[in-house]
């Protein structure tokens, strides 16, 4: 599994597990509830069956509204504002629950958001979206951050 996709895999458990903290809190983590929310964001973005399987399997996005299905669930688990930002504060709470818990790196998860909070990123907030993707595990590698297995 490539470094992108395998990213992409922890980003969904990652935002699935903010969402569920702060929307649900007993609600159980699954690939049902996965489904739900790639459903919802399907017909706001114009997203295809085929799209939200390509989520669902963890396939990095090849057509540009699977990129928008992404970035929908991001705004709707609040990682993303409606502005097409990062939400700092949870961006936080993601690179830290996608990360191995590490004492002497405390810092780096507000350090990796610092970083790509302040990159270039497309208007459009699908590519959008994808650039925080890239630019969140590009920083988490080069600050020595493990990716925690789910």
């Amino acid at each position: 599994m490539s470094h992108l996709v395998h990213l992409t895999v922890l980003l969904l458990v990652g935002l699935l597990c903010l969402g569920a903290t702060s929307a649900k809190p007993h609600e159980e983590i699954n690939r049902d509830h996965a489904a739900e929310l790639a459903n919802e964001c399907k017909a706001e973005t114009g997203a295809t069956d085929e799209d939200v399987e390509q989520l669902m399997s963890h396939d990095l996005p090849e057509r540009h509204e699977a990129k928008c299905l992404r970035a929908c669930v991001m705004k709707k688990l609040q990682i993303m504002d409606e502005s097409g930002k990062l939400n700092k504060e949870h961006a936080i709470e993601l690179v830290k629950a996608m990360t191995k818990h590490d004492a002497e790196k405390e810092d780096a998860p507000a350090e990796v958001v610092a970083k790509c909070e302040a990159i270039e990123t497309p208007e459009d907030h699908c590519d959008a979206a994808f650039a925080y993707e890239e630019c969140i595990y590009e920083q988490m590698k080069e600050h020595g951050l493990e990716l925690e297995e789910h």
